[in-house]
């Protein structure tokens, strides 16, 4: 058994058809029936069976269970031969959720500069779920991201990093702006300016609400907190936010919430358990570990 012949297998049970295989590896039909021939003589039992010349293959239940465990194989190598291309490289990849980005990357930005290793690492971003997905697929060495409680996993070390609370922007002419913290039951009367829909700042603008039974008034979804800031800087209602994701402008002040209702943005660091990253690599995950937010951000 090889990964070659493996591949030739799932690719007959996907398509049912020996001519489709050998068209899609630019193989001839015999080179693909003397690959099930040996998988079949390894496992001694037939995998694939055809009625007839014409009909379709059929696969067997030992053939399915050899493909769903091929499959895992194939992935596995597929990984295996990504880290062992990227062991020999100076390059460390590193993703970063659209909030975490928008708090965190001029920061480390700046501090790998500074230690002059910005040309040595590439960046993107994308929504957590996807960043997490493509570190657990070996497509990034180290991910920085944000939930609302800490995240535990089983195949990622992940690091806390800071902690930021979400708050409320209000214009500095707003009924709401005298006060020094906002309670859930003060927005009932003024309309929001909200994150879209399953966006953390928008799960947790619900959560905040739905905890006292309070309907928020949104009249307006934004993309992202800048736009936010900049509705709320004309006056056209409040915003929710996270601390120090925005630069406000003059007429925008933050305002945090009651601390009996408070909640709060976990940025953290995720790396893959199974990365062995070289001295290089290593170096500037731990550059990553010990960033901090400036006091005044």
């Amino acid at each position: 058994m090889n990964e070659r012949d493996l591949n030739y297998f799932c690719s007959l049970v996907e398509t049912g058809n020996y001519t489709a295989t050998a068209k899609q590896f630019q193989v001839t039909q015999p080179a693909i029936s003397a690959a099930l021939k040996r998988l079949e003589t390894k496992y001694q039992t037939p995998l694939l069976t055809q009625p007839n010349h014409r009909a379709r293959l059929v696969t067997t239940a030992a053939g399915q269970v050899l493909y769903i465990k091929a499959r895992q194989l194939l992935k596995t190598f597929a990984q295996v031969e990504l880290e062992v291309r990227h062991a020999d490289e100076q390059q460390v990849r590193l993703g970063f959720s659209h909030v975490a980005g928008g708090i965190w990357l001029p920061k480390v930005v700046e501090a790998f500069a500074h230690q002059r290793l910005l040309a040595d690492v590439t960046t993107e971003v994308a929504i957590s779920v996807e960043l997490l997905e493509r570190l657990r697929n070996h497509k990034l060495d180290a991910a920085i991201f944000s939930s609302l409680q800490p995240m535990q996993s089983e195949d990622l070390q992940v690091f806390q990093l800071e902690t930021h609370p979400l708050c409320m922007l209000v214009n500095v002419q707003h009924p709401l702006s005298h006060l020094t913290m906002i309670r859930a039951e003060d927005l009932q009367q003024f309309p929001i300016i909200a994150r879209m829909p399953h966006s953390l700042p928008r799960t947790a603008l619900e959560r905040y609400c739905h905890q006292s039974n309070v309907r928020p008034n949104i009249i307006y979804e934004a993309h992202s907190n800048q736009l936010v800031e900049k509705l709320v800087a004309r006056n056209l209602g409040v915003g929710f936010v996270i601390s120090d994701s925005v630069s406000l402008s003059p007429n925008v002040i933050q305002v945090p919430l009651k601390p009996s209702q408070a909640i709060d943005c976990y940025m953290q660091l995720a790396v893959r358990k199974s990365f062995l990253p070289n001295a290089h690599q290593a170096k500037c995950i731990d550059l990553l570990k010990h960033i901090k937010m400036p006091t005044d951000a």
